[in-house]
């Protein structure tokens, strides 16, 4: 009781319990910064990561259309409207590059006049019009060049068009098709979780993602839960950036079509065990904006 009775001693207990708790407040906020840091940087890596295996994707998806563009015996039975014949061909290709290659695409061969040729997963759809919803066909047959994209179509994926030459001139195209499951289990064994978006207000285009699960304004595009992606508000998004549930966080960007309209969001996730609010966007262009297009000259 004495020791109270010494007003020096009050004052130095006062001083020593504020000290305290300032010591606690300084060693909580620098906990925070430390944790908004760390997921800061492991959303730096996710988001690079997830923009390197998309590119890599599109250089490999037209590696092949242009390699299948050019195959001979392709180009002689598409020639001969053997479509038969054009169907076997492909299918036996595409089975020894997966074979060597362990990938899996699907290939369309397009007429000069954009109409379809042949789909190789189905020789009974034939003379689909397209130009009027496939701006990458339209922009292959006007430039001559090959071309690869994130593009919509009845689904959306990865396309790569290669036109198909004879003496200078286009006498048709090939594509190949790549979806984003190959992405997704990429980046599933690094810890992330993949998640492409689209507005679902081109849905009327894309009439094979009608079944695909809806979270806000958009279709869930892969084969993933938007569980995960509850409590995040979407229209908040800009070009790029990082944001977090309480259970999540997110590293993102925007995609766009050939004419720069935006499609869409790609996410990927990543566990918010601390519990860190993160809510950084940014506009323009550098350096995390999606190039939806890769012209080959």
């Amino acid at each position: 009781m004495n020791f109270w009775r010494s007003k020096t001693n009050r004052y130095l207990s006062i001083i020593v319990i504020l000290a305290s708790i300032l010591i606690g407040c300084v060693f909580y906020v620098l906990t925070q910064i430390n944790n908004n840091t760390s997921q800061i940087n492991q959303l730096e890596n996710a988001l690079n990561t997830t923009r390197n295996l998309f590119e890599e994707q599109k250089r490999y998806a037209l590696s092949l259309s242009l390699l299948l563009a050019e195959d001979k015996e392709i180009i002689e039975s598409f020639k001969e409207q053997n479509r038969d014949e054009s169907f076997s061909i492909v299918n036996k290709k595409i089975q020894t590059l997966k074979m060597l290659q362990n990938s899996h695409f699907e290939v369309q061969i397009h007429n000069r006049n954009l109409t379809t040729y042949l789909r190789n997963w189905d020789i009974s759809i034939k003379d689909v019009l397209l130009r009027d919803f496939r701006q990458g066909l339209v922009k292959v047959k006007k430039d001559k060049k090959p071309l690869v994209s994130i593009e919509l179509g009845k689904r959306l994926n990865i396309k790569a068009i290669s036109p198909i030459m004879e003496d200078n001139d286009m006498i048709g195209s090939l594509e190949t098709i790549i979806d984003f499951e190959y992405l997704s289990s990429q980046l599933k064994q690094k810890g992330y979780t993949l998640f492409v978006l689209l507005d679902k207000k081109h849905l009327n285009i894309a009439t094979e993602l009608k079944q695909q699960p809806i979270y806000q304004e958009y279709v869930v595009v892969n084969d993933v839960s938007p569980v995960a992606l509850e409590h995040l508000n979407l229209t908040h998004l800009k070009d790029y950036g990082y944001v977090s549930t309480p259970h999540y966080s997110f590293s993102y960007f925007a995609y766009y079509d050939l004419s720069h309209h935006k499609l869409g969001y790609i996410l990927t996730g990543i566990n918010n065990e601390d519990h860190v609010q993160l809510n950084s966007n940014y506009n323009n262009t550098a350096p995390y904006i999606s190039k939806s297009k890769v012209n080959i000259e």
